[in-house]
């Protein structure tokens, strides 16, 4: 975890200079792949369930891409830095994986200042009980506001080419999401692949589809 003043520096489009996920980008670029909507091999259910899963996963995405939940923007600096930080310890190219970071934020004498909570492992999908919301919940409980939480999808495949993960909220991430909305006061949640990031705001998360 972190802590430090916030700085419009962080919320601006800007990217760290940091030449592993610079390399990132230009690795996704190579292949044509770093578009707002990632192209990508479609999952061929295997069970009705399955099917249905897929479809509400589907419906997420395109509310995500038309707009009427949320809005997929370029990356911005803060969760650019996140991004690199989980690269650097496992490379997203070779090893792709899931990390969660909450961003909180803390008005006092006229200082704003962020703490960020990061939690990932070396696994696809990192367990929750690494996420740190009990240090999350700290924070809430001293008065910090629990601006956002961000998490990444990883890269995927078109063919033989790269693909960027899906700027969009999963079945499973709305459901996450919408429970820390509820019990910790989350204001936002985050989706970043690297190059693009889907927001949607506490209120939009009740127009998504959750397992």
């Amino acid at each position: 975890m972190w802590e430090f003043p916030d700085d419009t520096v962080y919320s601006s489009f800007v990217l760290p200079a940091d030449s592993a996920y610079l390399a990132y980008r230009d690795a996704i670029r190579a292949d044509g792949a770093d578009v707002r909507f990632p192209v990508a091999d479609q999952p061929t259910p295997t069970t009705d369930e399955e099917a249905a899963i897929w479809s509400d996963e589907h419906f997420n995405g395109e509310l995500a891409r038309s707009g009427e939940a949320g809005i997929i923007e370029p990356i911005h600096c803060l969760d650019a830095l996140l991004f690199a930080w989980q690269h650097s310890r496992v490379s997203q190219l070779e090893h792709p994986t899931e990390f969660l970071a909450s961003v909180l934020q803390s008005e006092e004498n006229g200082e704003s200042r962020l703490a960020v909570v990061f939690g990932s492992a070396e696994e696809m999908y990192p367990p929750k009980t690494v996420y740190g919301f009990d240090v999350v919940d700290e924070y809430v409980a001293m008065g910090w506001r629990y601006r956002y939480a961000l998490h990444n999808h990883t890269i995927q495949r078109n063919g033989e080419l790269l693909a960027l993960g899906t700027p969009a909220l999963s079945t499973s991430d709305v459901q996450l999401t919408r429970n820390l909305a509820k019990g910790a006061g989350l204001e936002s949640a985050r989706v970043t692949n690297g190059f693009y990031t889907y927001l949607a705001t506490a209120e939009e998360l009740g127009k998504l589809r959750s397992r």
